[in-house]
């Protein structure tokens, strides 16, 4: 239960980071997207199906105040969460390369799933233009923005196992 609580307030906190300040700090009109690294680290650390209902309800949040039609995000970041999911295997405590990896091919994929369905299937082909203006920049910014965020979420939820261990015993 303290971990259902504490992932919605990180992701209310994420949410609100990724519309206001990441708004006003745009690198060449690129912001990062912060809230795929709550979906990461929660595929990562607690498997396909915590990580697939983080993707769909952040994907909501974005669906409810950035996109034309409800579903299309969250459909996007659930399948993210499910695939991020399968990497729970590799889970350990002291990694950071392995989620940083996966936030960047996350993000990746998810630019890349925009691309075919806003433009690729509206007849607009320009791949390598928008590979390298938005898809590349964006992925970069966000690896650099997800190498502070993600120790300290993961630092957050270490710290709730632990209280929540400490409690029962």
């Amino acid at each position: 239960m303290k971990r259902i609580i504490c992932s919605f307030v990180m992701m209310i906190i994420l949410y609100l980071i990724q519309t206001t300040i990441f708004n006003k700090i745009t690198v060449a009109g690129i912001k990062p997207n912060v809230v795929i690294i709550l979906v990461v680290l929660i595929g990562y650390k607690y498997g396909k199906i915590p990580g697939m209902l983080m993707g769909f309800f952040m994907g909501l949040f974005l669906d409810l105040t950035e996109s034309d039609y409800i579903g299309y995000y969250s459909l996007i970041y659930l399948i993210i969460g499910y695939l991020v999911g399968f990497s729970n295997k590799l889970y350990t405590n002291d990694s950071t390369l392995i989620p940083l990896g996966l936030v960047g091919a996350s993000d990746f994929m998810l630019n890349f799933l925009i691309f075919i369905t806003g433009f690729l299937l509206r007849n607009r082909l320009d791949l390598p233009y928008y590979m390298m203006r938005i898809i590349l920049p964006e992925v970069v910014y966000t690896i650099i923005v997800s190498v502070l965020l993600y120790r300290i979420m993961d630092y957050i939820y270490v710290k709730l196992e632990t209280i929540g261990k400490g409690d029962e015993a």
